[in-house]
C-alpha cells in the first residue's frame, strides 16, 4: 500500500513539473502568427507601436523567463485576462517561444519613446 502511496505521489509531483523546450525559427513564426490572430497585438501593439492596454512586449524576453510568460499567458494578472482555457498547450508554448526571443527593441523606435497619443 505505501509503494501505491509514494508511485501516486511522484507521478503528480511529474505531472505538475514544467518543462521547457527550446525554441525554433518555425514556432517563434508561428506564435507570431498567432500573436496576430489570437488579437495580442490590439492591447500589446507591434513591434513598440500601438496598444494601449497592454504593456509593450517589444523586449519582454529580456524582462521575463519563459515560466514567467507562460504563467501570465495561462493565468493572467494584473488587468490581462487569462488565456489558459482558450488556447491549445502547443499555442502557447509557441507564443512563449515567440515572446521570448523578443529582446531587442524595433529597429527605429527609440528606447523610451513615449506611447503614441490619440488625437481626435
Amino acid at each position: 500500500m505505501a509503494v501505491i502511496v509514494i508511485l501516486a505521489c511522484s507521478l503528480i509531483h511529474q505531472s505538475t513539473t514544467q518543462v521547457v523546450h527550446a525554441y525554433s525559427n518555425k514556432t517563434k513564426g508561428a506564435g507570431a502568427a498567432l500573436f496576430h490572430e489570437k488579437g495580442c497585438e490590439h492591447c500589446h501593439g507591434v513591434n513598440g507601436h500601438g496598444g494601449e492596454l497592454g504593456p509593450d512586449l517589444s523586449t519582454v524576453g529580456k524582462r521575463l523567463s519563459k515560466e514567467k510568460i507562460e504563467h501570465q499567458i495561462q493565468h493572467g494578472g494584473a488587468a490581462m485576462p487569462a488565456f489558459g482555457d482558450v488556447l491549445q498547450p502547443d499555442e502557447v508554448k509557441d507564443l512563449v517561444d515567440f515572446l521570448h526571443a523578443k529582446r531587442k527593441a524595433p529597429k527605429g523606435i527609440p528606447k523610451n519613446a513615449p506611447a503614441a497619443s490619440q488625437s481626435q
